[in-house]
């Protein structure tokens, strides 16, 4: 704000000059009055107290110039401290003035009576005006009587002591209507008097078509997200519609392969058992050949449809793992007996290292998974190759490694070896494969989380390694699997609805020494002895199951401990917790004769222990 001399301040100079004159005045009558004194001696004639009257006379005067000069010595340093302060607000109001002209914003100050006492450069310049000629001037000379009576109201509000903020729109100097934000701050004096009040302006044109840009994107926006997500919503519920339709489909498509290897498996299962008797009986070099190839057409056939549905299973989301710590070797064990006698028939080389690590995973998926690994190898090496299956410690575990001499694959090839029905185009194999074996195992040891790589050249054979975590070794290692033998003679039982199945099963037992009697249900074995062993289908006639059957016959005193190897069709994964649970062995048909040669020395072996 300007700084106004006030009345006291312009009246110093007329006094100070009075004053001074006063004492000048003053000086003059004191020296008349020196030189009188100084006459007096030459008077002295005229009265004894002539000379001190005049004396007298002096020194009040003396006196009277005295406090006049003090007077005058305050009045100078009034006026010097009045010149200073004046400086000082010059100085201040310079300052203020450079700041206020330089902030994006129209500043100004009216006094109470509406009168303007300040103005920076922005608010002359908005309306057009000269620097400091709205000075005095009321509202109307910087917005004419219509702008000053609409903001009337809000200086109202302003002298009333409260602060008045507004948008309002304006034009400026230019003729352009600006869209304005006003703020009126009431001021107050030592007295807390309303004198007057400050006004602050900013121009917000931009930034209100900047929002009414913003607003209208946001509405044009949420149009479109409405639309988008009423679109998103359909295709979603297509999607759900599709996704249950697949699921349904999938369901159906593993409810009916399931059903139909069923049925396919019973006569395949009496098959397989009637080839596996008669590589039991004396034939010639030719015979046993034909023989030999019979059982591995039947063996394609069972391994065809039981991967099938194990695909069809995995797609459904219905496999899932049952890890548990077991000890490696026996497991490996069982395996190599299986397979030497298989890689022997062909020419081939076989060698598995043994080991006493105990790993964590399903036993039943590892040994899917091995199978096929082992069964691809032997597919894949021409007579006079090797194969080896062996461990090897990483860092992050074990290693499970089948190595072939075999015909190997290109590098091109590595990542389609693992597509269902994919097969090696040079492959030199004796018998080619159904292209689902790599399939299966890679789905599995993904749902195990067991890491698989293979490396492989033409010409050198292939690597394929399985990763495995390491456990604690357990306290005792379960004789699970055991290496093939002869049989030490029993008796088992053979129950099932099918007869061609017995006919098969007691012909094979026959041969491996057994003494065997089959029947469909409890009452063909009336008034037999207790026998040492009961192989028991799992679907019997008329809805019964092979578990009622087995339990009618280990509930009676002294059968508690019966051996029971349970076997089915049924692949389900709930079925085997369940048999398991209950303590029954399990095969899968079409069995494998070796397989089942195995089992049964195991579980009478343990019955005689």
């Amino acid at each position: 704000m300007s700084h106004h001399d006030s009345p006291a301040d312009e009246s110093l100079p007329q006094q100070l000059l009075a004053l001074q004159a006063e004492n000048l005045k003053l000086r003059k009558i004191n020296q008349a009055l020196i030189e009188r004194v100084e006459a007096g001696h030459v008077a002295l004639h005229t009265g004894p107290a002539a000379p001190y009257a005049a004396f007298q006379h002096a020194a009040v005067l003396a006196e009277q110039v005295r406090e006049r000069t003090a007077e005058l010595s305050r009045a100078y340093d009034e006026l010097r401290r009045s010149v200073r302060y004046s400086e000082t607000l010059a100085e201040s109001e310079r300052w203020i003035r450079t700041i206020t002209d330089h902030v994006p914003a129209m500043i100004a100050y009216l006094s109470a009576a509406g009168i303007y006492l300040f103005t920076n450069r922005g608010y002359d310049e908005f309306y057009g005006v000269p620097a400091g000629s709205l000075l005095n001037q009321t509202l109307d000379a910087a917005h004419g009587p219509q702008g000053a009576a609409r903001l009337a109201p809000y200086v109202q509000q302003a002298l009333s002591g409260d602060s008045a903020i507004f948008e309002i729109d304006e034009q400026n100097a230019a003729g352009e209507w600006r869209h304005l934000l006003k703020t009126y701050v009431p001021h107050r004096d030592e007295l807390q008097q309303i004198s007057g009040f400050f006004v602050l302006t900013r121009d917000i044109t931009e930034r209100k078509r900047t929002s009414e840009a913003l607003r209208q994107a946001n509405l044009h926006l949420e149009q479109r997200v409405a639309e988008r997500t009423a679109a998103l919503t359909a295709l979603n519920q297509q999607l759900r519609d599709a996704t249950a339709a697949a699921e349904q489909a999938n369901q159906s498509k593993s409810q009916f392969l399931a059903a139909v290897s069923h049925d396919v498996l019973q006569p395949l299962n009496a098959a397989r058992l009637f080839n596996g008797a008669l590589l039991e009986q004396p034939l010639d070099q030719n015979q046993q050949q034909l023989a030999q190839s019979a059982g591995r057409a039947l063996d394609d056939v069972g391994d065809l449809l039981r991967t099938l549905v194990d695909l069809s299973k995995l797609d459904a989301g219905q496999l899932q793992p049952d890890c548990s710590s077991i000890a490696l070797g026996p497991l490996l064990a069982a395996l190599a007996s299986e397979f030497n006698a298989m890689a022997s028939s062909k020419g081939l080389r076989f060698r598995a290292v043994a080991t006493t690590v105990t790993v964590r995973t399903d036993p039943a998926w590892l040994a899917r998974i091995l199978r096929n690994l082992l069964t691809n190898a032997l597919r894949y090496t021409p007579p006079g190759g090797a194969v080896l299956l062996g461990c090897r410690r990483r860092a992050a575990g074990l290693e499970i490694q089948v190595l072939d001499s075999g015909v190997g694959i290109a590098a091109e090839h590595l990542s389609l070896i693992f597509q269902e029905f994919q097969r090696l185009p040079q492959s030199r194999a004796t018998d080619a494969g159904l292209g689902l074996g790599l399939a299966i195992v890679e789905r599995l040891s993904r749902l195990l989380a067991h890491p698989l790589r293979v490396q492989s050249a033409p010409g050198r054979g292939s690597v394929f390694a399985l990763q495995l975590p390491i456990t604690t070794p357990l306290q005792q290692t379960p004789p699970a699997f055991l290496s093939v033998a002869e049989s030490t003679g029993g008796t088992i039982w053979v129950i099932d609805n099918d007869h061609t199945i017995c006919q098969a099963m007691t012909t094979l037992l026959a041969s491996w020494g057994y003494q065997v009697y089959s029947g469909a249900d409890a009452t063909a074995f009336t008034g037999q002895e207790k026998p040492d062993l009961l192989i028991v289908d799992y679907h019997l006639a008329d809805g019964l199951t092979g578990t009622v059957l087995a339990q009618q016959f280990t509930a009676q005193p002294g059968w508690s401990q019966l051996p029971v190897l349970m076997i089915t069709a049924n692949s389900q994964q709930q079925l085997a917790v369940e048999l398991k649970q209950q303590g029954y062995q399990v095969l899968y048909k079409p069995v494998r004769p070796l397989q089942l040669k195995t089992l049964l020395r195991h579980l009478l072996e343990r019955k005689v222990i």
